[in-house]
């Protein structure tokens, strides 16, 4: 039983098994759907990768192209590796330094709801009216959630059984929630 339903026991219609047009899905998460929803939700991590390289590119013409700038040249330089770095670091920190990430996610979705379960410790139901909007990466879907501790919620494209899985689950994010932003 999902066991935080918002609309209490005995609710959920995929666990009563008469929703039969249910998506299911299960993927063992990694660091790349962390950096894919960063990216897609926090314009800072959107960016950083381009203006480290701007930020390189500039110091390297000061540092070659003016004796003088020696000093501001390479404190671009250290700037850049470490706004460059400072993303896939920061990921891989918290994925490595919290054992609930890395567990493998289960999850469905149907008409009703959106759920989720990360082994026996965390299991989520959302109606479709908590999830103001959604994005699609290249790796797979980003959910905002109405949630201040979370702000979204990642289900990577290889969570889904067949292609067929991947178009039903993006047509109910259309019907229910809106396209993509």
């Amino acid at each position: 039983m999902w066991s935080n339903s918002r609309r209490g026991p005995g609710s959920c219609a995929r666990m009563r098994g008469d929703m039969s047009d249910s998506v299911d899905f299960k993927w063992a998460p990694s660091p790349a759907d962390w950096r894919a929803s960063l990216r897609a939700m926090v314009p800072m991590f959107r960016w950083a990768p381009w203006f480290a390289l701007v930020l390189a590119v500039v110091s390297l013409v000061l540092l070659f192209g003016f004796d003088d700038a020696l000093f501001v040249a390479l404190f671009g330089l250290v700037c850049a590796l470490v706004i460059g770095f400072m993303e896939p670091v920061a990921v891989w920190w918290r994925f490595s330094s919290d054992e609930m990430i890395s567990r493998t996610v289960v999850g469905s979705a149907d008409e009703q709801s959106f759920r989720m379960a990360v082994g026996n410790a965390v299991r989520e139901e959302i109606v479709w009216q908590e999830l103001p909007g959604w994005t699609e990466t290249r790796q797979g879907f980003v959910l905002e959630t109405l949630d201040e501790g979370a702000a979204s919620l990642s289900v990577p494209h290889r969570a889904f059984a067949s292609d067929e899985d991947t178009a039903s689950f993006r047509t109910l994010l259309e019907k229910h929630i809106g396209p993509a932003n």
